[in-house]
């Protein structure tokens, strides 16, 4: 027959196991969430990335996205831009398109430049109005350069979209 003492060692012996076990399933359980949250925020990107590929329209075939993070300027420091230079084909027609994110506090915008002319903006800051892309006809094969920024130097998070429409 065993003593009291015996069973009190015993019971401590469970109780431990029991939170031994407990802290193992606390652990797996915060790494499940952990992993289904990253995933989640994977795809969330590339929804993203689709949607604002849809809004180019039917006629527009997706080439390629530039997802912008930058940070608000800073004092009297000129508004910082995200610079891309592309190779872009003659006698073809492009359509660039930008889509905000929801939580962003800055309104994206891009610019198509060629050497220091200006070919095409979504956002005039004389009139302040914005739109959600443009067309380009390209006429002659060379590097064109896409500014991507926020309307009035703030921080931002933005996609930027260039899709194929048709040959010329």
């Amino acid at each position: 027959m065993k003593s009291v003492k015996e069973f009190k060692v015993i019971a401590r012996f469970q109780h431990n196991q029991k939170n031994i076990l407990m802290k193992k399933i606390s652990l797996l359980l915060f790494i499940a969430v952990f992993s289904f949250t990253y995933s989640v925020k994977a795809q969330t990107e590339a929804q993203k990335v689709e949607i604002c590929s849809g809004i180019a329209g039917p006629d527009a075939t997706y080439q390629k996205d530039l997802q912008v993070s930058l940070d608000a300027a800073q004092g009297n420091e000129k508004p910082p831009q995200a610079k891309y230079s592309m190779i872009l084909q003659k006698d073809t027609k492009y359509r660039l398109t930008i889509c905000t994110a929801d939580d962003s506090p800055g309104r994206g915008y891009l610019q198509l430049v060629d050497g220091d002319k200006m070919l095409g903006a979504t956002y005039d800051p004389k009139t302040g109005r914005e739109f959600k892309g443009f067309d380009f006809d390209c006429q002659k094969t060379a590097v064109y350069h896409i500014f991507i920024g926020f309307v009035d130097g703030k921080a931002g998070n933005c996609i930027a979209i260039l899709s194929f429409v048709k040959k010329l």
